[in-house]
């Protein structure tokens, strides 16, 4: 079990650093956005919102860069070495930071699959290694 779940981990925490990078790509509104805010007319108003969205996207994005370097080091350094607090820092970092994130892409109505994929990855991965724990 161990031999899946670990490598799990590892795969979500680099879903998650990925999807904090393509943040940092994202120079302008896209058409979702777009059909959240109504379709609005081109303004000076709405290129000042959309500045202003970008940063906040890059600053999301950002944080979602940082956990999932924070996940991959605990995977390495801390549930490969058996540490419980490790794997349950883990799943708390993973819930927290995708959980906001599709939260936030559901609302708006953007595909919100990404999220769910990363946190689909990070709680098999944890119920491996830590069945795997029970067991012993």
């Amino acid at each position: 079990m161990r031999k899946i779940g670990i490598p799990l981990l590892y795969i979500s925490s680099i879903l998650m650093f990925i999807g904090g990078l393509g943040d940092q790509f994202i120079f302008s509104f896209l058409d979702v956005h777009l059909k959240y805010l109504g379709n609005p007319e081109n303004s000076e108003l709405l290129q000042k919102a959309q500045s202003l969205a970008m940063f906040m996207l890059h600053s999301a994005g950002g944080g979602l860069m940082s956990a999932g370097i924070s996940m991959f080091a605990l995977t390495h350094f801390g549930i490969r070495n058996e540490q419980s607090w490790a794997a349950w820092t883990f799943i708390i970092i993973a819930f927290i930071a995708q959980g906001f994130n599709g939260y936030g892409m559901y609302s708006a109505g953007s595909h919100y699959w990404y999220p769910i994929l990363v946190l689909a990855f990070a709680l098999i991965g944890f119920g491996l290694v830590k069945t795997r724990s029970r067991n012993e």
